[in-house]
Parts: C-alpha cells; structure tokens; sequence
C-alpha cells in the first residue's frame, strides 16, 4: 500500500470546500448556459430537441448502468476501506464492461422501442453510445478525489472540460456550421479527454493495471446499490420527462422543455455543491446536527435564489434565446418549486448516504417516481407540455416531504429543519472570517 493510501484523508472546512465546489459549478453554470445558447441558435427547436434525446438517453443508461459505484468510492475511500490503487483499478474495469454493455442496450433501444428515442438516427446514437464507457469511467474516477478531500482537482478538471466543450462547439459553428452530428462528435471526445484526466491524477496511488477485485466490487456494490436505486428514481424524475415529451409531443416541444430542464438543472449547482461535500463528511461520522443546520440556512439562501431567477426567466430566455422559444418561459415557471424541493432533498440524500444509506431512504423515491409517471401517461399525451413540469414539481415536492420525515426521525423533531435568519447571518460570518494554515489547505490538493 502507498502512503497516500494509509495517509488520513484531509478534511479542511467545510466552507472552504464549499465555496471552491460552487465556484466550479458557478463556471459550469455559466458555460453550459452559453453552450445551451450555440445549440439553440445553430440547431434550432428540433435540432436542439434531437441534441436534447441524445442526451436524455445517454445519461439516463449511465446512471442506469453506473451501479451506485460513483457513490460507493467515495465512501470507501473516506472510511479507508481499501487501498485506493484498487478502488481505482477496479472503477477502470467497471467502467469499461459496463459501457460496452450499455452500448448494446442503447442499440436495443433504438431497434425495439423507436418512438422512444424518435428523431435520433442510427449516425446520431452510435456517436453518442460511444462516450458511455467514458462517461462512467469519469464519474466513478472523479468521486475518488471526492472522498479523497482532493476538492482543487475535483472541481477544476470539470471546468477546464466544460470550457473546452464550448470552445470546440463555437469554433465548429464558426468554420463548417454547426449540426447535431458535429456536436455529439466533440461531447463524445471531450468525456475520453476527461476520463483520462482523471487517471493522471489519480496515477500516484500505485499501478493501475491491476486485476479486477472481484470481493471489493461486491463490498461495494452491496452499498453502492442502495445508494443507486436512490440516485436512478432521482434522474428518472426529470429525465425521463424529456423523452415522455418527445414521445407524445416531438422534437420541436422536446426542444423547449429540455430547455426549461437545463436552466432549472442550473439552479441545482448551489445545493449539489453543498451535497457533495457535506457527504463524506458525515461518512466520518459527522454530527445530525450539523446537517440540520447547513439545510435550515440552506433554505433561505436557496429559496431566494429561485425567487429571482423566476422574476428574471422571462427577459433572460427572450434575450439569450431569442423569441422562438418563449414557450420555456412558462414551462420554468412550472417547474421551479419543484427545483426548490429538488435542491433541498439533494442534501438530505446526501445526509442518508453518508450514514450508509438505509433500506427507507431509498424506498421513499417509489412513491415520487410513480406520482411523476402517473401525472405523465394520465395528461400528457395531446395535452399542453407544461404537464411534464407539473408532473416533476408535484413529484419532488413530494419526495421533499418524505426525506424531511425519515431526518426528523432521527434528529429528534421537525424543529431542526425550520429555517431560522440566525443560521444564514451565522452562516455569511463563516464565509468572512479569515482562515489560516491547516484549516486553510482544507479544501486543497496535494497533486
């Protein structure tokens, strides 16, 4: 074993990592805006509707496919359950037998259940089915660094790939015009440039070519699984939305609700960077406490940020995208309480995660997922789109109150959850107050 192995994880604070994951998902947010924008204005409502398809599938079979590895390695990398060269042997050959697996089950898709995936040809799916062994390679490398506490690698090689994505679209749309075929050719590109960034950075735990740990996949699978099942309902909520859509209503409706989904997918960035850092901290043991009150100033500060984005949707889509899909602006509206909920259980999942996932808090995702597809099949079909956000809105709101339940329980009450001023005001002080030495190196990286 190395002696970054047996070397203690560095904790650092919280408010360190905080600041530095949302600065990333910050640049994230601002980039993936600006590339919403170049797909829009080069592809159009139905090209960007097809783009959007490819997307909805590609993710929906990773997350389908991923296992709950990308939550298992952070666990056992923070509880120093394995020898780190293994855990990253190991998410290598994962990644690569299940992607191979996965592109046949895409194909399968497309021959089977066509309408699923109606517009996408048989060029566009292949091209996006081939970034599938990359993307989960990425992923479950990426969540290493998480439960290593290596917070700069983590959050800037996403960055630096988002960029690079939006550069490769602006420079293709500039010199041979843009079209959906071209654009899934530069994602599928930048996830293998990504995949092996990673590995670069994770290379200093040892040789990477070791034998599959057929007994360390299981360990993990055993609680990567629940976590998965939890994670997979989650996605299904708003993903499978896009693709309900483009099956009743087509490429064109595809277009604009996808891009309601994203800018709301945006808003997310401040909960999720919270999330992810929050988790292995509790794995460690961390107080109940101290995640009631990063949730209660959570609430405030994020229940704000939706009120302003709302007051702002309408000038900024009709800016940004131009009148032809002033129809989104509606669908956000929809969809934005919603957000608010979805932003807010994230944290909670992530609270549950960190405790080793019980059977409950993966079973109150069922109720959510079936509310969700009920709404869907009942009124969506000939109806107006703004149902798919309806549908996801009533669904989160609902898994909302479900994970509020299973915290209370355990932190004594529902009074740990009631929003308070005093917990934001204590909150912004944390942020002002200078740091020194050690605390400082908190969120840092050794590499």
């Amino acid at each position: 074993m190395s002696t970054q192995d047996s070397a203690p994880p560095v904790e650092g604070r919280l408010r360190n990592d905080v600041a530095m994951t949302a600065a990333n998902k910050v640049v994230v947010l601002v980039t993936t805006l600006a590339t919403s924008i170049v797909l829009a204005r080069a592809l159009g409502p139905e090209g960007r509707g097809v783009w959007a398809v490819a997307m909805a599938l590609a993710l929906t079979l990773v997350q389908l496919g991923s296992l709950g590895i990308q939550s298992a390695n952070p666990y056992f990398t923070a509880r120093r359950e394995a020898p780190l060269g293994r855990i990253v042997a190991n998410s290598l050959w994962l990644a690569a037998g299940l992607g191979l697996l996965l592109i046949a089950v895409a194909a399968g898709v497309k021959a089977v259940l066509p309408q699923v995936v109606e517009g996408l040809g048989w060029t566009e799916l292949l091209i996006v089915s081939a970034s599938l062994p990359a993307l989960l390679a990425a992923m479950f490398l990426q969540s290493v660094l998480l439960g290593e506490g290596r917070m700069v690698s983590y959050n800037a090689v996403e960055s630096a790939q988002v960029v690079t994505v939006l550069v490769a679209l602006l420079a293709a749309a500039a010199l041979t015009g843009l079209t959906v075929e071209g654009a899934l050719v530069i994602f599928t590109i930048m996830q293998f440039v990504l995949a092996a960034a990673f590995v670069l950075l994770l290379r200093r735990h040892g040789r990477l070519r070791q034998p599959f740990d057929s007994r360390l996949a299981r360990d993990m699978l055993r609680y990567g699984m629940r976590v998965y099942l939890a994670t997979f309902f989650a996605f299904l909520v708003i993903r499978v939305d896009v693709l309900l859509v483009n099956g009743y209503l087509g490429a064109r409706e595809t277009g604009f609700d996808s891009l309601g989904v994203g800018l709301a997918d945006a808003l997310v960035v401040l909960p999720v960077a919270v999330a992810v850092n929050v988790f292995p901290r509790v794995s460690r043991g961390g107080a109940t406490e101290a995640t009631a009150q990063v949730f209660r100033a959570l609430a405030i500060v994020f229940g704000g940020l939706c009120l302003l984005a709302a007051a702002l949707a309408e000038p900024a889509i009709k800016l940004l995208y131009g009148s032809e899909f002033e129809p989104t602006i509606v669908l956000f509206w929809w969809l934005l309480p919603g957000i608010f909920c979805l932003g807010m259980l994230t944290l909670l999942s992530h609270h549950f995660a960190g405790r080793g996932f019980p059977l409950e808090a993966v079973l109150v995702w069922i109720p959510g997922v079936a509310l969700m597809v009920v709404i869907n099949l009942v009124f969506l079909p000939g109806g107006p789109t703004y149902v798919a956000s309806i549908a996801s809105t009533a669904s989160y709101a609902l898994l909302l109150v479900l994970h509020m339940r299973l915290f209370a329980r355990e932190a004594g009450g529902y009074r740990s959850l009631i929003p308070r001023p005093a917990d934001v005001v204590e909150t912004v002080r944390s942020v002002l107050r200078p740091t020194s030495g050690r605390e400082e190196q908190g969120g840092g990286d050794a590499s």
